[in-house]
């Protein structure tokens, strides 16, 4: 159901005055609500996105990504003792996943975005890796309508896209029901390494009664449990527990039977995208056995990595927000990444990692794999067309890839 500004104000004010008694916590949030409803009127254009670096770079390729939007049914639980039956889940969509498509290009390449709107509702995006309004941000698409717009990656690193919703209005559930992705630019100078892209994110469904009990039916976005900040389910890459078999050696419990791991070499560095679109919480990124160097922002040159942290525990991502994390996982063995906050462990915030001689340079497990520096790929759907051409040797040689 679609309401005006002025019925979801209304409607959040009744909110509060019925879960709280509070005519002081009505006022506060009246306020915060307002100025969401009205802030596109007030500054003319929803949010830019500031950098030290602007300056454009000549030379880059030209990459296109078409953003299908709509509304549908997807899996974010698998059938375990936690949530037995699974949990399904009435989301939002760009391309027909949660998350959206990882994207991938180099540091001055130019990116062709088109959003196609064929949902029901509003739809749009808004990308932190674009610098100015006519860059960063679609602007409302009605369904039905495609818009085209562009921009450059400037300034390298890991960056979140989402929906913008209508000017903002209704961002917050539109994140929420899983509009949401990645985009990777490549800096000049990067070292080779296995990489791959993981986006931790929450449901609040009004369908769910709690662990170990069966969710009844297909849920929805639920504002109480929002505003509370207290998630049903922390996902990654869509799915709770998504990359998690079981946890337990002596008393185990199996999370998910289909779960596949990532794996890869002792002793390779490896490179992650890990991405919190939250909405409301941050994670607390940690590799258990493992230490972290945090490779955010770029270096004075601005054509490789920054060095924020190195060989550091656990790393502070907050909502809205991407880093570059590297590490090398040094012995034989699993290793858990966790946000270790242990309430979002319990709802799904863990995957695991093992480490084998069997690794191999192509075996992303399925919503991970980010396209390669140098590569004429996008993402998404090009998985497959990759593996094909690493493992034959070859290469495309077209400078105007799409992915759709």
């Amino acid at each position: 159901m679609i309401y005006s500004c002025k019925t979801f104000y209304i409607r959040v004010i009744v909110f509060c005055l019925m879960k709280t008694k509070s005519i002081l916590t009505c006022f506060l949030t009246s306020i915060l609500i307002a100025g969401f409803a009205f802030y596109p009127f007030v500054v003319g254009n929803p949010q830019s996105t500031q950098a030290f670096n602007t300056d454009v770079i000549p030379g880059g390729k030209t990459k296109q990504v078409t953003l299908i939007t709509n509304e549908t049914v997807v899996q974010v639980a698998p059938d375990n003792a936690l949530h037995p039956g699974g949990v399904a889940y009435n989301a939002y969509t760009f391309n027909g996943t949660i998350p959206g498509p990882t994207i991938g290009i180099d540091q001055g390449d130019n990116l062709t975005v088109t959003l196609t709107n064929e949902g029901k509702l509003i739809h749009s995006y808004d990308f932190h890796a674009g610098l100015g309004p006519k860059k960063a941000l679609s602007g409302s698409v009605q369904p039905g309508e495609t818009k085209t717009s562009w921009l450059q990656g400037v300034n390298a690193g890991s960056w979140l896209y989402h929906c913008g919703a209508d000017g903002l209005n209704g961002v917050w559930e539109h994140i929420a029901n899983g509009m949401y992705g990645t985009i990777v630019v490549h800096p000049q100078n990067e070292e080779p390494a296995k990489e791959f892209s993981v986006v931790f994110s929450e449901i609040y469904n009004n369908a769910d009664p709690g662990v170990f009990n069966e969710v009844n039916g297909t849920g929805s976005f639920d504002i109480g449990k929002f505003l509370n900040q207290n998630p049903d389910l922390m996902l990654t890459n869509g799915m709770s527990f998504k990359y998690a078999p079981s946890v337990g050696t002596v008393s185990k419990l199996d999370l998910n039977p289909n779960a596949t791991v990532f794996t890869v070499k002792p002793g390779e560095l490896t490179r992650w995208y890990i991405t919190n679109p939250g909405p409301n919480d941050g994670v607390a990124f940690h590799f258990i056995s493992g230490q972290l160097d945090v490779r955010d922002g770029f270096n004075a040159a601005t054509n490789s990595y920054g060095v924020v942290n190195m060989n550091d525990e656990t790393w502070w991502i907050p909502p809205g927000s991407s880093s570059v994390i590297e590490t090398v996982f040094p012995d034989e063995g699993v290793y858990v990444a966790v946000d270790h906050n242990m309430a979002d462990v319990v709802k799904g915030a863990a995957f695991a990692v093992l480490a084998t001689e069997n690794a191999t340079a192509t075996d992303h497990p399925e919503g991970s794999w980010v396209p390669p520096q140098g590569s004429e790929f996008s993402g998404g759907s090009q998985q497959a067309q990759w593996v094909s051409s690493t493992e034959s040797g070859g290469g495309t040689n077209s400078t105007d890839t799409q992915i759709g």
